[in-house]
C-alpha cells in the first residue's frame, strides 16, 4: 500500500512530538491558520476565520497524527484547542481527547482506540437516521449548508466519509481497534465494518460532523444510537478521493468459531471500481498459516480452487469492470482447512498499476481460527468362527473435553454451572453395526461447576454375521462394511460482572472538569454468557467380517482309496475275499460358532455346513469253500465191498465197482458201462460279510452275493448216462439259488443264515465327544482328511449331526450243497468205450 504524508505544505515537515503540538519548519502558526481557514471559506462558504489562535477554549494547537490505527500510516493535521483530556491508553501512551473545537466539541485522537464494549452491530448499519430529530444539537450545518465549491459537493462529503470509515475500520476486527489496555473482548472477534458498505441512506444523513474535513486534514463525526451512545466517523482528507480500487473479503466461517480441519473453506474478493473505464490490474491470494508461516496457496493437500476473476491461479492479471457496471469483480477461494489457524489475505493491484489515489483499500484479510478436529479409525473383526460379537467402542478413545474461557471482564464471577451436552450422531449406512447405539450412562448431559468436562461416550451394537450376506458369500470374500461416528457439543456458563470505568465530572471547585474511577453504579453490572465446545471429531469404525464355510470338493486321503477287485480268485481256490465300496450316504454336518459378548463371555451354536459330506467305506465278504463228505468217502463203502468180492446189491448203494483183483489193482475205480454210477458229495459255502449301511439290519447284499457264490458251483462227469434210452452227460448246475432242490433233485441246498452283529461307527457333534476316524476322514478340518488347515487358518471343523447313523453289518451265511441227497440210481450208457472218466465238482 502506498504510504501518504499528508501537509499543508510540500516542503518537509519534521515532527518533533506525536502527543505535542507540532509545526512545519519554517512555517508559522499564522500561516497554518491562513490556509485552513482559506479551505474552510472555499469549501464551506464561511465569510469569516473559522480557525483562531485562541478561544474560550484555549489556545490552538496543530497535532500531527497517523489517521490510520494499525497497518498503513496517513498523517494529517488535527486543530484543537486547549489541553489534552480524557481517559489514557498507558500502553499507547495516547490519551483520548486532543482538545477541544470552537463549538466546545472534544477533538478525538485517532490513535486512541475503543476502550469500551461493542454490540457486535457493523458500523455501517450502527446508528440511527437523521439522529438530529432525538437530539437538535446534532444537526450540523457542515451537510445542510450548500457547499460553495465547483470541485467539491454532497457527493465528495459522502464519498470523504465513505473512504475514512473504509481505510480506518474496513476489514479491521474488534481487538485490532480497541485501545491497547482494554481487556473488554466481544464474543467471536467478529469485523467491524466491511470495506464499501454504507447506511441505507448514504452516510450524510447519519453522521453528525464534529470536525470539518478540508483539501489536506482529515474530519471527524458521530453516529448515534436513540440513547444517546455515539461511535466517532473517520473523515477523509478531499485529498484523497480520486480513483480507486476496494476490496472487501467475505469469508462467512471467519466469524465463527472457526472451521475443522479437512472442511472447505470459501472465500470471496469483492473489486469495486472508481475508474471510469474497465482497468487491467494484477491480483494476489494468500492463505499463511499463523502457526507455521506455510503458504497454503502453494500446497497440494490444500487443494487449492481458485475461480471467478482469478481463475485457475493464486495469482496473476486480471481485467476490473469501470464504476458504475452491472457487475464488481469477484474472485472465489475454496481450500482445505489446514490443522492451524489461517489468515487468507487478498490484494488487488500490488503491482501498483493503474495509479490510484489511496492503496490502503486494495489488501482486505480475514483469519479463520482453526476447530481441531480429530479424525480416528478403528477395525474390527468378526472371525472366521464367530456368528455375532457385542462390541464396545469407546470414543475418540475416551476423554473428550469440552470447556469455556473464563471471561474477559473486570469484577466477575460465575452464576450457575457448566452445562451442555456431548452430541453424538452415528451414520451406518452400510449396516456395519445392529443396534448401534450410546450406551447408557456414558455420555450423561453436562451441569457441573467447572469450566472444563470431559466425556467418554461409549458405542455399543453387535455385529451379526448374518447381516452381512454370510453363509452364502464366497469363501474369503470378507466382506467389509464402515460406520462414521460423529461427535461434537456445545457448552456454556453464565456470569456476572461489573465493569470498572470513569466518569466525566465537571463540577471542580475552580470550575475544571475532571474523570473519576467508579466501581459501584447499577449501570455498569451486567451478566454474560461464555461460550465453549466439545472437541469434535468423527470415528470412522470398520468391521470385517471373515468368510469360510467349508470346501466343497475334499483332497484325496490315502486312507479312503478302497480296494474292489477279489483276492485268489481262480478256479481252484476254495478261499476268496471280495473286495468293495459301500453305498454312498450323504452326512448332514455343522460348526459350532461363537456368540461373543463384550464380557468376554461367550456361547456356541451349531450351524449347518453347505456342504454334506459323503460317507463311503471298504465293504468286504470272505468265502469258504468246503467238503462235508468228499466222493471218495461217500464211494468207499462200494470199493470195499467190491474188494470183498460181494454179490449183494445191497452193499453196492452208490456204485457196483468191479470184483476183478486185476482190474483193482490198475485203477481207482473200475468200473463196468451199463451199470449205474450215483454221482454224491456233500458241499459247504460260508460267506461272512462286513458291510457298511445306514441302518441295522439283514442287507439284500449279503444275500445277493450268497445266491450268486452259490451258482458258481457246477458238478458233473464225462461219463455217457441214458434215461429212458436218451443219452447225456451228467452237469448239475443251480439254476435258481433260492431254490431248496436243483437240478432235478440232484442237487440238495440248505441256507443257514446268521446276522452276526453290527457295529455302530461312533460320532460326537461336537468337541466333547470321540469321532471315528472314518468320518474324520470326510469331514473338514482334521489331518484324518488333510484339511487341518482350515482348522488352523479358518477356525473351520465339522461335526456330525445328530440323528445320523452308519454301522458295520456282519452276517453269516452256511450253505449246505448234498449231491443227490436221495441216491437216485443214474446209469452208465453200456456203450460206452473202455478209458479214464471223471466225476467231480468245481466252481466258475
Amino acid at each position: 500500500m502506498k504510504r501518504y504524508i499528508i501537509c499543508l505544505l510540500t516542503v518537509a515537515l519534521m515532527c518533533i512530538n506525536l502527543n505535542s503540538t507540532v509545526y512545519a519548519e519554517g512555517i508559522s502558526k499564522e500561516e497554518l491558520l491562513n490556509r485552513l481557514n482559506k479551505d474552510m471559506k472555499n469549501i464551506y462558504d464561511y465569510k469569516v476565520d473559522y480557525y483562531t489562535e485562541s478561544c474560550d477554549e484555549g489556545d490552538i494547537n496543530f497535532y500531527y497524527k497517523n489517521q490510520i490505527r494499525g497497518g498503513e500510516s496517513i498523517y494529517s493535521y488535527i486543530p484543537a484547542y486547549g489541553g489534552q483530556f480524557g481517559n489514557t491508553d498507558e500502553i499507547a501512551n495516547e490519551n483520548e481527547f486532543l482538545g477541544r473545537m470552537p463549538s466546545g466539541q472534544a477533538v478525538p485522537n485517532p490513535q486512541f482506540g475503543w476502550n469500551i464494549g461493542w454490540d457486535a452491530v457493523r458500523i455501517s448499519k450502527w446508528g440511527v437516521a437523521e439522529p438530529w430529530q432525538y437530539n437538535s444539537s446534532r444537526r450540523t450545518n457542515y451537510i445542510n449548508k450548500i457547499i460553495n465549491s465547483d470541485k467539491y459537493g454532497i457527493d465528495t462529503l459522502e464519498q470523504a466519509i465513505q473512504l475514512g470509515v473504509d481505510m480506518v475500520y474496513g476489514g479491521k476486527r474488534y481487538s485490532q481497534i480497541k485501545a491497547k489496555d482494554c481487556n473488554i473482548s466481544v464474543n467471536g472477534n467478529p469485523i467491524v465494518h466491511e470495506g464499501g458498505k454504507k447506511p441505507e441512506c448514504n452516510w450524510i444523513n447519519y453522521v453528525h460532523i464534529v470536525i470539518p474535513p478540508t483539501e489536506t486534514t482529515w474530519g471527524q463525526g458521530r453516529i448515534y444510537k436513540e440513547n444517546g451512545n455515539y461511535m466517532g466517523i473517520p473523515i477523509a482528507a478531499f485529498e484523497l478521493i480520486g480513483p480507486n480500487l476496494t476490496v472487501t473479503l467475505e469469508c462467512a466461517q471467519a466469524e465463527g468459531a472457526g472451521v475443522r480441519n479437512d472442511d472447505v473453506v470459501k472465500a470471496s474478493a469483492i473489486v469495486k471500481s472508481t475508474f471510469d473505464e474497465n482497468v487491467d490490474t494484477t491480483y494476489k491470494w494468500t492463505v499463511k498459516g499463523n502457526t507455521t508461516g506455510t503458504m497454503y496457496q502453494q500446497k497440494e493437500e490444500s487443494a487449492c480452487k481458485f475461480t471467478g476473476y482469478g481463475e485457475g491461479a493464486s495469482q496473476g492479471s486480471t481485467t476490473i469492470p469501470s464504476e458504475g457496471s452491472e457487475f464488481d469483480a469477484v474472485f472465489d477461494l475454496e481450500f482445505i482447512m489446514p490443522r492451524e489457524p489461517v489468515t487468507i489475505t487478498f490484494e488487488i493491484n500490488p503491482s501498483k498499476n493503474p495509479e490510484e489515489s489511496i492503496y490502503t483499500d486494495n489488501k482486505d484479510s480475514e483469519s479463520i481460527s482453526w476447530i481441531r478436529y480429530d479424525i480416528a479409525k478403528a477395525n474390527y473383526t468378526l472371525y472366521y468362527d464367530e456368528l455375532t460379537k457385542e462390541l464396545e467402542h469407546e470414543l475418540a478413545g475416551g476423554g473428550i473435553p469440552g470447556s469455556v474461557q473464563s471471561p474477559n471482564k473486570s469484577l466477575w464471577s460465575w452464576d450457575g454451572n457448566l452445562t451442555g451436552a456431548l452430541n453424538v450422531d452415528i451414520e451406518d449406512n452400510d449396516g456395519a453395526l445392529s443396534d448401534a447405539k450410546v450406551k447408557d450412562d456414558t455420555n450423561p448431559p453436562v451441569d457441573e461447576a467447572a469450566e472444563s468436562v470431559t466425556r467418554s461416550p461409549i458405542i455399543q451394537g453387535v455385529i451379526k454375521r448374518e447381516e452381512y450376506g454370510d453363509f452364502y458369500l464366497p469363501n474369503l470374500s470378507n466382506p467389509i462394511r464402515e460406520m462414521i461416528v460423529f461427535y461434537e457439543g456445545d457448552v456454556k456458563r453464565d456470569y456476572d460482572y461489573h465493569t470498572s470505568h470513569s466518569v466525566y465530572c465537571c463540577e471542580n471547585e475552580d470550575g475544571s472538569s475532571h474523570y473519576y474511577d467508579c466501581s459501584g453504579c447499577s449501570t455498569y453490572y451486567g451478566s454474560g454468557t461464555q461460550n465453549g465446545i466439545f472437541q469434535p471429531g468423527e470415528d470412522r469404525i470398520s468391521i470385517t467380517t471373515q468368510v469360510y464355510n467349508g470346501r466343497k470338493p475334499m483332497p484325496s486321503v490315502e486312507a479312503r482309496h478302497f480296494k474292489k477287485e477279489i483276492d485268489d480268485n481262480t478256479h481252484d481256490s476254495l478261499n476268496k475275499t471280495i473286495w468293495w465300496e459301500s453305498d454312498e450316504y450323504e452326512m448332514f454336518v455343522q460348526r459350532w460358532m461363537k456368540n461373543v459378548f463384550a464380557t468376554g463371555d461367550m456361547t456356541y451354536e451349531a450351524i449347518q455346513g453347505q456342504h454334506e459330506r459323503i460317507f463311503t467305506q471298504q465293504n468286504k465278504a470272505m468265502i469258504e469253500w468246503g467238503i462235508n463228505q468228499s466222493m471218495s468217502s461217500i464211494y468207499e463203502e462200494d470199493l470195499n465191498s467190491a474188494k470183498r468180492k460181494s454179490t449183494n446189491k445191497l452193499d453196492y448203494p452208490h456204485v457196483p465197482f468191479a470184483t476183478d483183483r486185476d482190474l483193482q489193482r490198475q485203477y481207482k475205480y473200475p468200473f463196468k458201462s451199463g451199470y449205474y454210477f450215483n454221482p454224491a458229495g456233500e458241499y459247504t459255502l460260508t460267506i461272512r460279510t462286513e458291510i457298511y449301511k445306514d441302518e441295522a439290519k439283514e442287507t439284500q447284499e449279503h444275500k445277493d452275493l450268497v445266491d450268486k457264490v452259490l451258482q458258481s458251483f457246477n458238478y458233473g462227469s464225462n461219463m455217457t448216462y441214458i434215461d429212458k434210452g436218451s443219452q447225456y452227460q451228467l452237469k448239475l448246475e443251480i439254476d435258481d439259488p433260492t431254490a431248496s432242490i436243483a437240478a432235478e433233485g440232484l442237487l440238495g441246498i440248505q441256507r443257514d443264515y446268521t446276522y452276526v452283529t453290527e457295529y455302530e461307527v461312533p460320532y460326537s457333534p461336537d468337541a466333547a465327544g470321540f469321532t471315528h476316524t472314518y468320518f474324520k476322514e470326510i469331514l473338514e478340518g482334521y489331518e484324518e482328511s488333510n484339511t487341518q488347515n482350515s482348522k488352523d487358518e479358518y477356525k473351520y471343523r465339522e461335526y456330525i449331526q445328530e440323528g445320523q447313523y452308519i454301522c458295520k453289518v456282519v452276517e453269516e451265511t452256511l450253505v449246505t450243497i448234498t449231491v443227490n441227497p436221495d441216491n437216485q440210481k443214474c446209469y452208465t450208457f453200456g456203450g460206452m468205450k473202455n478209458g479214464k472218466y471223471y466225476m467231480t465238482a468245481w466252481l466258475k
